[in-house]
């Protein structure tokens, strides 16, 4: 069930078998899998979707999410996914997303930066004129901040992947989310069953297609707090990130 009031999309979404890992908590791919679903739902709705921006041979790309969880829903839990889209800074389209639980309580959010490329010449576009025409939600941050410039990463190289056909997206690219799933995959499963993802702040600084080769470097800043650069073959940095941990058993 979907629907918009007072500038804020909902979607009631259950969370399934396949949406968690072995404690039968939510991914954080998943998670950021059903806000990206709710977004295009509502850039349609909104009529600033996928067709829409096709026909001006544009699209829209995720540039910075930044991630919160207070709690993780867990396998079976019906939850509420609100979003909505906030005034425009620069070049950036910004949205606003959290989860909800049946008993109307926050359980995590987040913060996203969207920019529109010409599909020719992969250049950001201006987009004050096709915001003014929309409802922008409440001038609310989810969860107290935006998703910020991360720092780049000198550490060694810990994982090597490839970019495969389920990687990729509608528009021929690597799907953002599975950007989140390299990089929780980069640890050791040990890792895993000790801790889990308290936020995590990404920037998407290039496009990996299909049949590409990338590097995962990690570094450690501080305790629990984790830095990320990926990069291809040829050396360009395609992402950043940064990812705190807390101990599983400090969850609900």
């Amino acid at each position: 069930m979907a629907g918009q009031a007072e500038g804020i999309w909902k979607e009631e979404v259950r969370i399934h078998s396949y949406d968690v890992d072995f404690g039968q908590a939510a991914t954080i791919e998943a998670l950021c899998r059903l806000f990206l679903e709710a977004a295009w739902n509502h850039a349609e709705a909104l009529g600033l979707g996928y067709a829409h921006l096709a026909e001006q041979n544009q699209f829209w790309v995720l540039a910075r999410l930044l991630i919160k969880l207070g709690g993780y829903p867990q396998w079976g839990n019906l939850i509420t996914l609100n979003t909505w889209p906030r005034a425009g800074k620069g070049l950036f389209a910004l949205r606003e997303f959290e989860w909800v639980d049946s008993k109307g309580q926050q359980l995590g959010g987040g913060s996203s930066a969207w920019v529109v490329l010409d599909a020719c010449t992969k250049r950001p576009q201006r987009i004050e004129k096709m915001l003014s025409g929309i409802r922008v939600g409440p001038d609310r941050l989810a969860v107290g901040s935006e998703p910020g410039k991360v720092s780049s990463c000198s550490g060694p190289v810990t994982q090597a992947t490839r970019a495969n056909y389920s990687d990729i997206d509608l528009n021929g690219h690597l799907n953002s989310g599975r950007y989140i799933g390299w990089l929780l995959d980069s640890y050791p499963l040990e890792f895993h069953i000790q801790y889990q993802v308290q936020s995590l702040e990404i920037n998407y600084l290039g496009e990996i297609k299909g049949g590409e080769s990338l590097s995962i470097r990690s570094q450690e800043e501080g305790p629990s707090c984790w830095s990320h650069g990926m990069e291809k073959s040829d050396g360009t940095e395609v992402c950043r990130a940064r990812i705190i941990w807390v101990p599983r058993n400090c969850r609900k």
